[in-house]
């Protein structure tokens, strides 16, 4: 009976001092915080590219629109000059005339060749037939180049995209007449890379290698963790600029605004996980050793942002040095 009574008090005591034991005891100390404000910034394009017309003439094809993306390569107008088809059939007409006259040529000769052998034909006469001969050559050669050259001239008419790059501009519509130079349409390239542009007065926290939080009010406050690779050396209409890498890439407009947080101090504070936190009414609690127990003591956490990267941010309610455990 006294055994019985023993193993029961036994496993009275396992099921009250286990949980006490496996929960993780911390010790609560002072961590070094930095504190960021939200700039507003700018994106902008990591490289801008343009198509032009090489040549001067009507434009009979468009296909890109703005906001479309492009490959590199990509057809996106056709530019066709008028002049160049008659140009074209001019040439071929006058190639087809040379090599008739090779041909009339080259027979002349060889017979005129077998006569000389045979001395019924005058050297002089036959020297004459095969300089004539190599004239008519070199004037088909002629020919074939020009044509060659204003066959290129016609390929000029071919608008391809510069780039793998968005659509921000089409200047032109089908019908329009353009100048050699002048722009068919703007792109933004899509290389993985935005440009930022902040104000002057955040010029020493931007530095190459840092990481920041870009957060996008207009797209449901999205945030994107970004690396600064590159800070101009000029700035820019009272703007530092900078092109920075985002994780997982960016769908932004460009000349979209975006804030982002920038350090503007460093202080200590009191964080703690936020699994050790719990809330009854409105009211937080952390579990606090107080002599050889924990009691529940309420606490005051920071505020709007209360929660970061899994920890709470304590302002009152605890104290350096504090043992606090899990809650019940």
């Amino acid at each position: 009976m006294q055994a019985a009574t023993k193993l029961a008090a036994l496993a009275t005591w396992i099921a009250f001092a286990a949980p006490a034991a496996l929960a993780q005891n911390i010790t609560v100390e002072e961590t070094t915080v930095v504190d960021y404000r939200p700039v507003i910034a700018r994106i902008e394009a990591g490289d801008i590219a343009t198509a032009r017309s090489r040549l001067q003439g009507v434009v009979s094809r468009l296909s890109i629109d703005e906001g479309q993306v492009v490959e590199a390569g990509e057809l996106v107008a056709l530019v066709t000059d008028d002049t160049i088809g008659p140009g074209l059939a001019a040439f071929d007409a006058r190639i087809a005339g040379l090599q008739s006259q090779i041909s009339q040529a080259e027979a002349d000769l060889a017979r005129n060749e077998a006569l000389f052998e045979d001395g019924f034909f005058p050297r002089a006469r036959l020297d004459e037939q095969r300089t004539a001969l190599e004239v008519l050559n070199r004037n088909l050669a002629s020919a074939q180049a020009e044509r060659r050259a204003l066959a290129a001239r016609q390929s000029e008419g071919r608008i391809l995209a510069p780039a793998d790059a968005r659509v921000t501009s089409v200047n032109v519509v089908e019908g329009s007449v353009v100048n050699p130079g002048e722009v068919i349409a703007s792109f933004a390239t899509l290389n993985g890379v935005v440009r930022l542009s902040l104000p002057e007065r955040h010029a020493s926290q931007v530095a190459e290698g840092e990481t920041i939080s870009l957060r996008q009010p207009s797209r449901g406050n999205e945030v994107h963790s970004a690396t600064i690779i590159t800070v101009y050396p000029e700035l820019r209409d009272g703007a530092v600029v900078a092109d920075a890498t985002v994780q997982g890439g960016l769908n932004s407009l460009v000349g979209e605004r975006v804030d982002v947080l920038a350090p503007v101090g460093e202080r200590r504070a009191i964080r703690i996980p936020s699994e050790y936190v719990s809330t009854r009414y409105g009211v937080d609690f952390v579990r606090v050793e107080v002599g050889e127990r924990f009691v529940d003591a309420p606490v005051a956490l920071a505020a709007p942002l209360g929660e970061t990267e899994g920890y709470y941010e304590i302002l009152s309610g605890l104290r350096p040095g504090d043992v606090i455990t899990m809650p019940e």
